[in-house]
């Protein structure tokens, strides 16, 4: 009967959990940054002493991706770890005299907390700071210099690797794209990612392989800066679009960054603060709306974001094609071609083809974007 009641308390828990949890933001760039940041203001030129894991001592075969308790033991016990790096949502460490490093990936859920010195932060729960080692700890490390850290993950959507050598030549980081935040690519090569791209500019943008970090939240706040409706395809975006893209994508991650990703921080003015829980809202006086946008909930305000041309944009180079890249051009693309060479037969069209290019659009003037860029 005590059994029993055991099992029957943990689901409870475990269910309670879940609902709770159920809209929460994500770890995107910001946030992982934020743990990035903690471990190199308290545990760098510091040597391991300990490494446990779950709170009970049990090993989380989920959250240790394809490693042995063992060897990843032996990849931190008793090495300094010299530094912290990240690129997009990945963190990793490297430790002296050792050839692997951990990888983390903090999922839905995952976080960083240092015993007496913080966590980070959420918008929708609280990471516990309060007992030690914390509520669903799957990894406790401690250091000569009395500091104790903790990876939680009450979902246990995170992962955790080892990567032999050099991190940035090996999967999942060597398959990831530009981190806006470390290095933003100039303005002809941030349009080139997009120049192929025929679906909605929401799903591009959460495409890892292009912009490494960005989420959901990021890409809402991001096209609502920008005045791009979520829906519009991407390699409709004219050149003057591309640059409010790029600018706004720019200024809402480091402004993000530079707060430590504080929901409590972000300006008054962002979408951030509005956008969740699909409840009926408005930010500047201007209603938003809700939609799914390639299997994602997507918040964005209607007036201000309206659908513009969905023709190819003139004057956009595409990014050379890579080995595996995918090829969103329609498949009756060649049929196309046909048609344009029996074009100059019937002289009617022919006469009226130029007539139909549209004048380029003036600049969008991005009055959030230019405030995004005033506060960096």
């Amino acid at each position: 009967k005590r059994n029993f009641r055991t099992r029957v308390h943990r689901r409870l828990r475990r269910s309670n959990v879940r609902a709770r949890y159920v809209r929460e933001t994500m770890p995107e760039l910001p946030e992982v940054e934020s743990a990035r940041c903690l471990v190199e203001a308290h545990c760098i030129g510091a040597k391991v002493t300990k490494v446990e894991f779950n709170e009970d001592g049990s090993f989380d075969e989920k959250i240790f991706k394809d490693v042995e308790r063992k060897a990843f033991v032996s990849a931190l016990l008793n090495k300094t770890l010299t530094a912290a790096h990240r690129r997009g949502k990945h963190m990793w460490w490297d430790m002296s005299g050792g050839a692997d490093s951990p990888l983390f990936h903090f999922g839905m859920t995952g976080a960083f907390s240092i015993r007496g010195k913080g966590a980070m932060k959420y918008k929708a729960f609280v990471v516990d700071t309060s007992n030690w080692p914390p509520r669903f700890a799957k990894l406790v490390v401690t250091f000569d210099n009395g500091i104790a850290l903790a990876y939680t993950d009450p979902r246990r959507f995170g992962r955790i690797r080892l990567v032999h050598g050099d991190v940035t030549a090996s999967p999942p980081v060597s398959e990831l794209g530009f981190d806006p935040l470390l290095a933003m690519p100039d303005e002809t090569a941030f349009a080139s990612h997009f120049a192929r791209r025929g679906g909605p500019i929401k799903s591009v943008l959460l495409d890892q392989t292009i912009a490494a970090g960005v989420g959901n939240w990021i890409a809402d706040e991001v096209l609502y800066h920008s005045r791009l409706h979520p829906e519009q395809p991407a390699k409709s975006l004219t050149p003057a679009q591309l640059r409010d893209l790029r600018d706004a994508m720019e200024g809402v991650i480091k402004t993000a960054c530079d707060a430590g990703a504080d929901a409590e921080m972000f300006p008054d003015d962002w979408l951030f603060h509005h956008r969740w829980g699909k409840v009926a809202g408005e930010v500047g006086g201007e209603p938003i709306q809700f939609i799914t946008v390639g299997g994602r909930t997507t918040a964005f305000v209607p007036k201000r974001q309206k659908k513009t041309s969905e023709k190819p944009a003139a004057g956009v180079k595409a990014e050379p094609k890579k080995r595996g890249a995918e090829n969103d051009e329609p498949s009756k693309a060649p049929a196309k071609k046909a048609a344009v060479k029996r074009a100059p037969a019937k002289k009617v069209v022919a006469k009226k083809a130029p007539a139909k290019k549209a004048p380029p659009r003036k600049p969008m003037a991005v009055a959030a974007t230019r405030s995004l860029r005033a506060r960096v």
